[in-house]
């Protein structure tokens, strides 16, 4: 599969995305008119990615994103009541959304790393957001974001000791080290996208030569001492 493929199958439009934002939060919104409530969260969030990319989501104030949205304060407490819960709602439906569209896809090694970069590319600035502001997360909520980053390397531990049990990859290095290195190539594509445009590399060229390179030292039987 493709990008252009994957599109096809799976990226939703806007409005279908703030829908399914809303429907998962819809008992803490106070806007219970669903149409209205879509329209102003896709507002918000798309101004709180903009902010946070130029200033940090630290640095910005529930006033500004009001005066940015053209909401006013009891307006934009309809839909959140702090920073912290904005942010908890953001890293929540990330979470939600790529577990659901990773369970719709090829349990193979190719179809994780296809679907991780995809969905990168489809929803950057949330993928973006989440890994730079976990850092300024509250204690309990950056247990979440890790528990959220150990998800997807469980899926790919499962594929690389199938592959392992089935002598179809390597056992010089255990599964969850494979896939703990594996997740920081991926997040390559969306935190230096500006390496890649320089070079001219589509989305599909990066998936490409990601496998590649994973697959190249997964099938290669040489060993190499550890001392």
């Amino acid at each position: 599969m493709n990008f252009a493929q994957f599109c096809k199958k799976f990226k939703p439009t806007k409005t279908e995305l703030f829908s399914e934002f809303y429907d998962l939060f819809k008992k803490e919104i106070e806007i219970k008119n669903k149409r209205i409530a879509i329209e102003k969260l896709q507002k918000i969030i798309t101004v709180t990615f903009k902010l946070s990319s130029t200033q940090s989501f630290a640095s910005m104030s529930l006033r500004q994103l009001a005066d940015e949205t053209q909401m006013s304060m009891g307006g934009l407490y309809a839909y959140i009541k702090s920073k912290q819960q904005l942010s908890l709602y953001i890293h929540q439906f990330l979470n939600h959304y790529a577990e659901k569209i990773v369970k719709q896809t090829e349990h193979t090694l190719e179809g994780l790393v296809k679907t991780h970069i995809f969905l990168s590319e489809i929803m950057r600035p949330w993928f973006f957001f989440a890994f730079m502001e976990s850092k300024n997360l509250n204690k309990p909520m950056k247990k979440y974001a890790i528990r959220s980053e150990l998800m997807m390397e469980q899926f790919l531990v499962d594929v690389i000791q199938k592959g392992q049990n089935n002598k179809k990859y390597n056992t010089i290095l255990s599964a969850e080290v494979i896939a703990a290195h594996i997740k920081p190539l991926l997040h390559d594509w969306y935190l230096k996208r500006w390496k890649y445009q320089q070079r001219n590399i589509s989305v599909d060229e990066f998936c490409y030569s990601t496998l590649i390179f994973i697959n190249s030292g997964l099938t290669n039987s040489d060993t190499m001492s550890k001392t």
